[in-house]
């Protein structure tokens, strides 16, 4: 699997649309924008991520 910023997953579970972003540091985290307002997951690193998503996301187009 490889890390995209920018792409989209769908949590499994609750069935919303996250974005996966990268920060300046090589950090990558999840991010919601609902009604309630913005959100963003923990940031952690690449191989953690793709753990992290394959546990949990499908990848949305």
């Amino acid at each position: 699997m490889r890390l995209r910023n920018g792409d989209f997953y769908t949590n499994v579970f609750t069935n919303k649309l996250y974005r996966l972003n990268e920060d300046g540091d090589s950090n990558w985290y999840l991010s919601l924008r609902d009604e309630e307002g913005y959100h963003e997951t923990e940031k952690i690193s690449g191989r953690d991520m793709i753990r992290f998503v394959e546990g949990g996301y499908k990848k949305s187009k």
